[in-house]
């Protein structure tokens, strides 16, 4: 699950803006300059958020040879889903960046989330933007650490810094390094239950979010690889009673790279179904199955929970197994997963940790953190929530590399960007390059990182708000020297 809550300190620093905007402190602007009047023009478009504001903006504002590329309705629909997202945003700062790039930091009004805007220019006269890029931000002042001497440094100032959060509550979970699938950092901080004073253990299980998107990546990569379904395969093919038309035109590869069309099911409907009626993956349809395509099938990208269910329900069907069964088997067993599953919330499961959230106790504003379980589905789902500890998702990680739960072709698209599938007699390539998968929810909070060219692997598993899990992830990568 991807459904970000508003941290303590986002909510703390809306207010803090919104109290100094009432005061009259004066906004900063982009600088008068070819490359900050670009800025200028993108922010009053994000301001209005309507499809003709952007398509004023992309006409006026882009390179001749960029609105070639592209067509203007697919570029409008694209840039209009990500004003939507973001919201219209207040300029802070210039950043530093490579020409012919400009970057700048600026502030979400809709969240009070920073994100860093990158635009690719034309050199000088014209500077017209060849592309955009959005990027979240810790904010401006963010510190970058060095990178460390030797893993026996990484561990030590790991421990030290988890200690301090731990000692403030600013961290609960388990924290894993390792190096060519060996650890040589594994340590747990804070509490798995503060009713009981229970604390977290190395081998404790964690609620790991959209974690569990990977999973059903694999699997949709195993049936592929046995001919029991194709990327190209619409859900018609395998769902021909699924309710909407929209059917008839996404794909298999549409719904993996979240390209369909389909959006969330978190909302207002989600809010409002007891959660102990959300236990298979049929359950979730009636939360999204109805509601209109965010944009035509393969003109943009959204992130899409939606999409995950339906890839669950056609794993269901061209395996013959419910999905839990199946990823159980043929996922979790091969890797050597023994303490990963899809523990319903009203089980006893030992060894569990409980999720601990501000969210929604006090309104909008953050409260006292409280127990999480009226927040999530009585069981998880195909687009994540299920339940998974440290050792186990370096085990998982561990086996990836070594092809033992997909054919080397099939594991490079799973190390890629899963454009194209593999295609059959081609030489399969050295798996290479670095990426990440997290998870987060209220309570929730879990990252895994894999480098490939290096060998390391990070894991860190919280039961707290994000960023918890996300913000050690990214100081550790800071000292390993990792991109």
């Amino acid at each position: 699950m991807k459904h970000r809550p508003r941290s303590a300190f986002v909510a703390a620093l809306s207010l803090f803006l919104l109290l100094a905007e009432a005061a009259g402190a004066q906004v900063p602007a982009p600088p008068n300059t070819p490359e900050g009047r670009r800025m200028a023009a993108l922010i009053v478009a994000f301001d209005a958020g309507t499809p003709e504001a952007i398509r004023t903006f992309i006409t006026g504002n882009f390179a001749g040879s960029a609105q070639k590329q592209v067509p203007l309705e697919q570029r409008v629909q694209r840039l209009t889903g990500v004003a939507k997202e973001v919201g219209p945003i207040t300029f802070h700062q210039s950043l530093p960046a490579k020409t012919p790039e400009v970057k700048f930091l600026a502030r979400s009004k809709k969240s009070g989330d920073w994100v860093e805007v990158g635009m690719m220019l034309e050199p000088a006269p014209s500077f017209g933007i060849l592309g955009l890029n959005f990027e979240e931000s810790e904010g401006p002042g963010a510190a970058v650490e060095k990178p460390k001497g030797s893993d026996a440094e990484v561990a030590a100032a790991a421990d030290a810094y988890l200690h301090r959060g731990g000692a403030e509550d600013g961290f609960s979970g388990v924290v894993l390094i390792a190096k060519d699938g060996k650890p040589f950092f594994h340590k747990a901080y804070g509490l798995a239950n503060r009713d009981f004073d229970v604390p977290n253990r190395p081998d404790t299980k964690f609620n790991i979010g959209s974690i569990n998107k990977v999973f059903t990546q694999v699997a949709i990569a195993q049936l592929a690889a046995q001919g029991k379904l194709s990327l190209s395969d619409t859900i018609r093919k395998h769902l021909p009673d699924y309710p909407s038309p929209a059917a008839d035109k996404i794909t298999v590869q549409q719904l993996v790279t979240m390209t369909s069309g389909l959006g969330d099911f978190f909302g207002e409907r989600y809010d409002a179904t007891p959660k102990t009626k959300l236990r298979t993956l049929s359950d979730f349809l009636a939360l999204f199955v109805n509601e209109p395509l965010l944009f035509e099938p393969g003109t943009s990208r959204r992130y899409s929970n939606a999409g995950y269910i339906v890839l669950g329900l056609i794993i269901e069907k061209a395996s013959g197994q419910a999905y839990h069964d199946y990823v159980r088997k043929h996922v979790f067993l091969p890797a050597g997963m023994k303490d990963t599953d899809a523990y319903p919330q009203d089980s006893v499961v030992s060894n569990r940790a409980m999720g601990y959230t501000r969210e929604g106790a006090n309104g909008p504003q953050p409260g006292p953190k409280h127990n999480n379980i009226y927040a999530l589905p009585a069981r998880s789902s195909s687009a994540g929530g299920g339940y998974s500890t440290a050792p186990d998702l370096l085990a998982f990680d561990a086996a990836m590399r070594a092809d033992k739960i997909l054919s080397p072709a099939w594991t490079d698209w799973y190390f890629s960007d899963k454009e194209k599938a593999p295609v059959a007699g081609a030489p399969a390539r050295k798996h290479s390059g670095a990426g990440g998968f997290a998870g987060g929810t209220a309570g929730v909070n879990a990252v895994i990182e894999t480098d490939l060219d290096t060998g390391y692997s990070i894991v860190v598993l919280s039961n707290d708000d994000p960023p918890s899990a996300e913000a050690v992830a990214k100081k550790i990568r800071q000292w390993l020297g990792l991109k």
